[in-house]
């Protein structure tokens, strides 16, 4: 047998690698795209990169591949940073034109920069959510902008090791890349995934959004393992060998690679000889790597075991020091060894920097050391990092906390790196990965440690929970933050106690509970007139009004706040401020007040550089208008607000908001995504977690509705915060309604009287309250409790509707009023209801007003007998009916069209009013129907009708049914011919 030397073709992809170069002429013509490469390790997602790189490079484009490593041995970003420092290697005039009005953003990121730009100018502090989103935009437009001068191909590599933050940027990039000539190509291995892994989030964001590609690669079919293996050798193997290699490797090309290298090199040895009946085929692929290292020296395996123990990949100047009694060339030359067998290759732009061919090389390395040795490298690298790096070991902080976890080390030592792992991501503004380096190094901590590094670890921790975490667990972040405060305070270090006050942020107050105390303290070390009591004061205002639920002590803490500010000039205070007295509810409880203040406080966010705060007035209004008065514009732009409000790293209550929209506006396709992150994210929270109930319900799914009614129940009574303990007895209440549980609803309504008999609440307590109770009196047909709660739910000053999910509150008014005895007020209460239903966006609430508007009518009839009157109502019912079961059917909500059926049926029971229109048409498909003879599209007709386009042509289909109508012409001679319109 003789071998072919040099053959590295790529076999077996084509059609993939087909795949890739569409997608790379496509990104050229300025659609830019994602392609994701998935498949176990081994499968050949780099080396199809390779040549999608290649075909790239040839065409003119510019390329770029940052790798993600397995573990924490990396900073934040680390991939990202990669794909930067390959594009500055060798910078064009076209990047570094693009680069220099980014320059200072950009090097804090990737250093660097600074060496390029001397005079970079020195950035203004701003909070972590928007620093972190000034990062995002300042990468996405220097890339975006380079791109204008050559297409763009960007490789990240192993995703399923990706940081968090390094996955939010891809979200971010990926929508700014759609209309520019840029493809982004992520690979990972599908092993690695599970449904609660950050990647498998990450790419079900990008696909709600955006569209992108996925390639799965499998293992090669015998005739592909054919041709692999005559690539590489001449003479034809036996076909029961390749077979038998096709077999035991699965078709893994990278496991054939090495089956075949070792089959290659028995041939060699052999003079070009080969016995293939004496030839064993490895178990496994890291067999088959060991077969390979065993070609090596032993010298080069051994010099190959400590590079591992660095990592995937590793500074020669390192390795020199852990290998001291060898000499500096003879370690080069067990390097060239191994780069020659492609076992390592040179890292692409980094001087003396290489890394393993593949993490599988490094890691069968490393399974070859015993514990022991291995926990010794470990140590042994730390020591020589300290010394190699001393000068800035900030920057190597990751990796050295890792060999510090690795290896025998003082826990001080674990705790320092920690520390100044955290130090570092936060400077990154990567704030989950900063909040787990400092939990680590609180675990270290032992109880004699430095106080003053315990209060800066607590503090950056609880800042980072308030920031990231979901109630009921962003207390522990206050918490946190609360026991730093007293150390300072007990250290008498004033000045860090309140500023670490002020950073205090993130978190919504309606979620915490012993703030108060923490911040009257404060107070007294600050003078009274200063700005850093004018920020405490806004804060404070928070805890007494949601946690005292003292509505008057928080407005005199806002006013004190506001004269600060405007004494001082402070507009960003001014902007706190403005925000703090809308959430207290504005003027008198006024809620177009609240609105107003709001709209102030957005405009001069804006003046003064603070988009949070621009953010969060603005979803406050945009939430107010939605349930309060017009959701279409709102709606739209809110998903805006929302996405601002991720990219700040606020993610904490969007998938609610995200939730309740999709509720009320029937896109119930999103709803088990939305449901699944709630069960995955929040699942400590029964608000979120009942919310999810009614939207599954919806669908058909009440697999965990039990469940999820009696955590709510529970939440009720036992939450440590009123407001939770409210909000959860009014969910519970609605979504009993919805799905017909009458016991839970009086369940609900027990402790929300409770609510009601405290001496003191505010306007929001009582109007949760007042919901659940209402809901009570409704299902058990309580008259007396029904008129009550009607008296004072009709004039309040709190929208009924935006105390919980978006829903009609003349609804609910309708409903007591009908329970109550008073059938005019519920008439017109209906009315107003279908009137705010109207709007498109409401589609669900437009159904079930229609639904319970019907059964009150069909109710009516059926007490009235047989009359001229009666049979008003039922045909209104009918209108009902129609249009109702119509929206629930374009929806697609089964339990609630089976409701109209129910309904439907009960209205023909009564023969003596049978709808009098012909072959069973409504009033309402006879209205669309003159609106044909009138030669109206359903579009026209739609806004003729004030009804959705979608329920128009479900009308229009159903009257082409009932008139055995091939087309409108036809439906419109019928109409003439019954008299249903002038010829």
């Amino acid at each position: 047998m003789t071998t072919r030397t040099g053959a590295n073709q790529l076999v077996g992809r084509e059609s993939e690698l087909d795949e890739l170069t569409a997608a790379f002429e496509n990104a050229r013509e300025g659609h830019g795209y994602l392609v994701t490469l998935i498949g176990e390790p081994g499968i050949g997602k780099t080396r199809l990169t390779q040549e999608l790189l290649l075909t790239a490079s040839k065409r003119q484009a510019i390329t770029a591949v940052g790798t993600c490593y397995e573990g924490t041995t990396t900073p934040p970003y680390w991939a990202w940073i990669q794909l930067i420092r390959s594009l500055l290697t060798k910078p064009t005039d076209a990047i570094l034109r693009a680069l220099k009005p980014r320059a200072a953003v950009m090097a804090e990121t990737v250093p660097e920069i600074k060496g390029l730009f001397p005079n970079t100018a020195v950035l203004s502090e701003v909070e972590t959510g928007q620093a972190r989103f000034r990062l995002f935009e300042a990468i996405t437009k220097f890339l975006c902008e380079v791109a204008e001068y050559k297409p763009i191909v960007l490789v990240l590599d192993d995703l399923h090791w990706a940081d968090q933050s390094t996955l939010d940027l891809i979200e971010y990039a990926v929508r700014e890349f759609s209309s520019k000539p840029i493809l982004v190509v992520g690979s990972y291995r599908d092993t690695e995934l599970g449904r609660r892994h950050p990647l498998s989030d990450s790419l079900a964001k990008i696909a709600r959004t955006t569209d992108f590609k996925r390639i799965l690669l499998r293992g090669l079919d015998l005739d592909e393992v054919t041709r692999m293996v005559h690539t590489t050798v001449n003479e034809s193997t036996s076909p029961e060998l390749i077979a038998e290699i096709h077999e035991r490797t699965e078709g893994n090309p990278f496991f054939v690679t090495e089956v075949v290298a070792t089959l290659t090199k028995e041939a060699e040895n052999r003079g070009g000889d080969f016995d293939a009946l004496r030839f064993k085929i490895p178990e496994g692929v890291r067999e088959a790597i060991g077969i390979r290292l065993n070609k090596l020296s032993d010298e080069c395996n051994e010099i190959l075991r400590t590079a591992a123990v660095i990592g995937r990949e590793f500074d020669f100047s390192l390795l020199i020091m852990l290998n001291s009694e060898r000499s500096e060339e003879d370690q080069l030359t067990l390097i060239e060894e191994a780069v020659a067998v492609g076992t390592v290759r040179e890292v692409e732009g980094s001087r003396d920097h290489y890394e393993f061919a593949h993490a599988l090389i490094q890691q069968t390395l490393i399974e070859e050391l015993t514990t022991g040795r291995r926990v010794r490298a470990h140590a042994r690298v730390v020591t020589a990092m300290e010394q190699l790096y001393a000068e800035h070991l900030s920057d190597h902080a990751s990796d050295l906390l890792h060999h510090c976890t690795e290896g025998l080390v003082s826990e001080q030592k674990i705790v320092n790196y920690a520390q100044l792992a955290g130090d570092q991501a936060t400077a990154l503004y990567a704030t989950r990965e900063a909040r787990a380096y400092y939990e680590q190094a609180l675990q270290a901590l032992g109880d004699d440690s430095d106080v003053i590094q315990r209060a800066e670890i607590l503090a950056n921790i609880g800042l980072g929970e308030l920031l990231t975490l979901n109630y009921p667990h962003t207390q522990r972040g206050w918490d946190h933050v609360a026991d730093a405060f007293k150390i300072y305070d007990e250290m008498e270090d004033h000045k860090s106690a309140v500023t670490l006050l002020r950073q205090a942020r993130g978190f919504r107050p309606i979620w915490l509970h012993s703030r108060e105390a923490v911040y009257s303290r404060a107070l007294e070390m600050v003078e009274p007139s200063s700005t850093d009591a004018g920020y405490l004061l806004v804060q404070h205002a928070g805890a007494l009004r949601f946690e005292e639920m003292d509505h008057d002590g928080a407005a005199a803490a806002l006013d004190r706040a506001l004269e600060i500010a405007i004494d001082s000039g402070n507009k960003r205070l001014e902007t706190r401020v403005l925000l703090g007295l809308a959430d207290n509810g504005g003027p008198d409880g006024d809620a177009e007040g609240a609105a107003d203040l709001r709209r102030r406080a957005a405009v001069l966010a804006q003046e003064t550089d603070q988009p949070i705060e621009e953010a969060s007035a603005r979803r406050a209004v945009l939430t107010q208008l939605i349930s309060e008065v017009d959701a279409g514009d709102a709606l739209r732009n809110i998903e805006e607000v929302l996405e601002l409000e991720r990219l700040f790293g606020f993610d904490t209550s969007i998938i609610f908001e995200q939730l309740r929209i999709a509720i009320i506006g029937g896109d119930l396709a999103n709803i088990p995504y939305f449901a699944d992150l709630v069960d995955r994210d929040h699942d400590d929270d029964s608000v979120h977690r009942i919310l999810a109930g009614l939207a599954l319900w919806h669908l058909e799914d009440t697999s965990e509705l039990d469940e999820r009614f009696a955590e709510a129940h529970d939440e009720s009574q036992f939450a440590q915060t009123l407001w939770q303990r409210a909000s959860n007895a009014s969910f519970l209440s609605l979504v009993a309604w919805s799905t017909g549980r009458a016991d839970d609803a009086m369940k609900a309504a027990v402790v929300a009287h409770s609510f009601l008999e405290m001496p003191k609440i505010i306007s929001e307590i009582e109007a949760f309250a007042r919901v659940a109770i209402s809901i009570s009196a409704i299902m058990t047909g309580n008259e007396v409790e029904a008129a009550e709660q009607r008296r004072h739910l009709v004039d309040g000053p709190i929208s009924i509707a935006g105390t919980t999910y978006y829903f009609a509150g003349d609804r609910i008014l309708a409903a007591l009023a009908n329970t109550a005895g008073l059938l005019d007020e519920a008439t017109v209460h209906f009315e107003d209801a279908l009137n705010f239903t109207s709007d498109p966006s409401y589609r669900v609430e437009a159904a079930w007003t229609c639904h319970d508007y019907a059964k009150l009518l069909i109710e009516r009839a059926s007490a009235q007998g047989r009359s001229a009157e009666s049979a008003q109502h039922l045909n209104k019912a009918r209108e009902l009916i129609s249009t109702g079961l119509a929206v629930a059917r374009e929806i697609g909500t089964k339990p609630l069209e089976n409701k109209f059926t129910t309904l439907q049926e009960q209205a023909d029971s009564f023969g003596l009013t049978r709808n009098t229109r012909p072959d069973g048409l409504t009033n309402r498909e006879v209205d669309v129907l003159r609106l044909i003879c009138d030669g109206l599209s359903n579009q026209q007709i739609a806004d003729e009708l004030v009804i959705t386009l979608s329920t128009t042509a479900s009308h229009v289909a159903n009257i082409l049914g009932k008139t055995a109508s091939s087309n409108r012409t036809e439906a419109a001679a019928y109409a003439i011919r019954q008299g249903l319109a002038d010829a």
